[in-house]
């Protein structure tokens, strides 16, 4: 049967109401050059009924004026103060109406039809609590977006080790090389564009918002499947992903909190006398990480696209 568009009735009390398919939520900050495009792209294939959630935390730049400009029809959330990622993503939740959200950054662009494809894998799997999409940077390269859940190693000796073990498989962290073009189960996913279902959030609970950037899709994630919700990847929706639009801002401070996010998710899975140790091996590798950035090395870029191909 093919899947309904139309926004579906529900009865609160005596007044009927109208729930939305999907409520989008995105968080910007100082994302006046991104924000336009990526809404432009959503507005054009949204189905009726859809809500728009924008969430600023407040930016310094004149990213609000630009959201209500190319979509009035937004409900924007003008924070005084910057949040953080994962409050300032469960506000938008709190907000949304729609039996679903689509939750992306504000430096993403959807291809044609990416939406509806997205919502279609949900569709046909009831466990699907969250379904993602095939990444490509500008000029085509495909972006890895999909992995396992990390181990301790892996978080602590890097991307580029792992992509020596396993290049080209689908296992580790990242499954950098895997052509990402079967409609499959994943361990986890790139939390720039991401569809998550109503009734399995509200079964995990709201995003941690000790998580000020970084990591919180991924303590989000191991939530979710241990409730055994699935994660799914699909390459009919395709996602243009610019990449670190925020983190090139405040480049130190981008450090700093993926790092504490690393010791987070380690920490609130180990027993307490190994804590002060992940606090001790994190904060060295942070302070590394750190000193090879004050040289001026790229490294989200480097990270992100060192073994990519590009899309066919």
């Amino acid at each position: 049967m093919p899947r309904s568009t139309e926004p579906s009735p529900s009865r609160v009390g005596d007044a009927v109401t109208v729930t939305p398919p999907v409520s989008v939520v995105i968080v910007t900050w100082n994302s006046a050059p991104v924000i336009a495009d990526c809404l432009t792209s959503l507005l054009l294939q949204l189905p009726e009924g859809a809500d728009v959630i924008v969430i600023d935390n407040a930016s310094r730049d004149d990213t609000v004026s630009v959201v209500r400009r190319v979509a009035p029809e937004a409900h924007v959330i003008a924070n005084d103060t910057n949040r953080g990622l994962a409050a300032a993503n469960n506000q938008g939740m709190v907000a949304a109406t729609g039996e679903r959200f689509l939750i992306c950054n504000p430096d993403v662009v959807f291809s044609p039809g990416a939406v509806d494809a997205l919502m279609s894998v949900m569709d046909r799997h009831e466990r699907a609590a969250w379904v993602v999409p095939r990444l490509v940077y500008e000029d085509g390269t495909l972006q890895t977006s999909v992995g396992d859940l990390p181990t301790l190693s892996e978080a602590l000796l890097g991307r580029q080790v792992a992509r020596t073990r396993a290049a080209g498989t689908d296992t580790g962290f990242w499954w950098d090389g895997w052509p990402h073009d079967q409609e499959r189960v994943v361990g986890r996913a790139f939390e720039c564009a991401y569809l998550i279902r109503r009734t399995a959030a509200e079964d995990v609970g709201l995003q941690d918002e000790r998580y000020f950037l970084d990591w919180e899709g991924l303590d989000w994630t191991e939530r979710f499947r241990r409730q055994h919700w699935e994660i799914w990847f699909t390459p009919d929706a395709e996602v243009l992903h610019l990449g670190g639009t925020s983190r090139r801002q405040v480049p130190f401070r981008s450090v700093y909190l993926q790092h504490k996010g690393m010791y987070l998710y380690f920490s609130d899975r180990s027993p307490a006398v190994a804590r002060p140790f992940l606090a001790l091996a994190f904060g060295a590798r942070g302070l590394l990480k750190m000193g090879v950035t004050r040289l001026g090395v790229p490294l989200y870029s480097w990270a992100h696209r060192g073994h990519s191909k590009p899309a066919p």
